[in-house]
């Protein structure tokens, strides 16, 4: 486990990508290289990792509440059980990303590439989505409110809701 965002990144640097059940509230990792990352269960909230790429990164179950993720690579990343209540996804790249069960509920991923993610039973309560691209996502069983924004191009409409 890591105290800071600089031992994080001087490890990192060095080869070592398992760092879950970290403790990072607030960590600035904008602009961080950080592909195939494990930081399963850490606690993130309200970090800076906008710009980062954490492409294949392993976020099962991380606390990314309120976090700034605006811009980052997040394709194929693992999400699963996160939660992201009121993180900044704009623009963020979450092709084929897992998002099963992840909390997104008031969370801002105007588009966000969210292409072939698997986003089944996950919480968009209040979440903007406008935008988004969406094509062989698979939002079955995701629940959504009157206060979820989502608007679709026709040409999004491979998603898969049943």
């Amino acid at each position: 486990m890591v105290e800071s965002a600089t031992e994080l990144l001087q490890r990192y640097g060095k080869g070592e990508r398992d760092f879950s059940n970290s403790q990072l509230p607030g960590a600035d990792l904008a602009g961080a290289d950080l592909a195939g990352i494990d930081l399963g269960g850490a606690l993130l909230q309200q970090a800076k990792l906008a710009g980062a790429n954490l492409e294949r990164a392993y976020l099962s179950g991380a606390d990314l509440s309120q976090a700034d993720l605006q811009g980052s690579n997040l394709r194929l990343a693992n999400l699963e059980k996160a939660k992201l209540p009121g993180a900044q996804l704009q623009k963020a790249n979450l092709r084929g990303a897992n998002l099963s069960q992840a909390d997104l509920s008031g969370a801002d991923l105007s588009q966000a590439d969210l292409a072939g993610a698997n986003l089944s039973d996950a919480n968009l309560k209040g979440a903007n989505l406008s935008g988004c691209k969406l094509k062989l996502a698979n939002l079955r069983g995701a629940c959504y409110d009157a206060a979820t924004q989502l608007e679709v191009a026709t040409e999004e409409l491979g998603m898969v809701f049943a």
